[in-house]
C-alpha cells in the first residue's frame, strides 16, 4: 500500500468499508486516454446515453485530463470478485457496491477537509440505481439526479485506463468477457477511486 501523507484516515476508512485492497497514487499518474472512453459507444455499452455520468453526456476525457489537475491524490480501491459473479447479474450488484463506497471515501474525504473530493466508480449509474425508470433524471426537463450521493460518473466513460493504472498498483488484473472461463480465470475485480486535492 502506497501511503501519502495526511491520506492515513481515509485509506484506513476505505479498508473498514470492506475493500480488497486500496492505494493512494498522485492524480497526474492516472492514465487516461480518449479511445477507451469511445468504446463506450463502439462497441455499444448498454449504459452510453443513459445517464448523465455516461458517454455521450458526461466529461469527456480531454476535460477530465484538465479536471484531474486540480486534485494531488487519488485513493483507488478494488473489491476482489468471482469471475463466475461478473458474468452474472450479480454484477450489477457488485457494480452499486463500488457506486456506495466510491460515495462514503468521498463523504469521509470531505468531512476530513478535502472539500473537493469527487468519487468515480465502474458501470452505468442508470442500470444501478434507476432501472426502472425510463430516462435519467437529469436528462429529462426537470433535471434532477434522483441518486445524487451514490450516482458516479463512470470511470471507463471517462478513459481512465484500469488496466494500466492496475499494473501500476501492482494488482493482478486479467480481461473477463463472455467466452472467460471462470476455472482458468477464477478471480475478477471491480474498482473505483475518490480524487483528493
Amino acid at each position: 500500500m502506497v501511503k501519502i501523507h495526511g491520506t492515513e484516515k481515509i485509506i484506513q476508512k476505505t479498508f473498514e468499508l470492506g475493500v480488497s485492497d486500496v492505494h493512494t497514487i498522485s492524480a497526474e499518474a492516472i492514465p487516461i486516454e480518449a479511445h477507451l472512453a469511445k468504446l463506450c459507444e463502439e462497441p455499444k455499452c448498454d449504459g452510453y446515453g443513459q445517464s448523465a455520468n455516461c458517454p455521450p453526456y458526461g466529461m469527456k476525457s480531454g476535460q477530465f485530463r484538465e479536471y484531474v489537475k486540480q486534485y494531488k491524490h487519488a485513493v483507488v480501491f478494488k473489491f476482489d470478485v468471482p469471475t463466475e459473479v461478473l458474468l452474472s447479474e450479480e454484477r450489477r450488484e457488485v457494480s452499486r457496491l463500488v457506486h456506495e463506497t466510491a460515495s462514503a471515501i468521498e463523504k469521509f474525504a470531505i468531512n476530513d477537509g478535502y472539500a473537493k473530493a469527487k468519487g468515480l466508480a465502474a458501470g452505468s449509474c442508470k442500470r444501478l440505481f434507476c432501472g426502472e425508470y425510463e430516462k435519467c433524471g437529469v436528462l429529462t426537463r426537470d433535471g434532477d439526479c434522483r441518486f445524487p450521493d451514490l450516482a458516479k460518473p463512470s470511470m471507463s466513460g471517462l478513459g481512465i485506463n484500469f488496466f494500466e493504472l492496475s499494473r501500476l498498483l501492482g494488482w493482478q488484473i486479467s480481461k473477463i468477457t463472455k467466452e472467460s472461463n471462470p476455472d482458468d480465470v477464477p478471480m475478477g475485480l471491480m474498482a473505483g477511486m475518490v480524487l483528493i486535492g
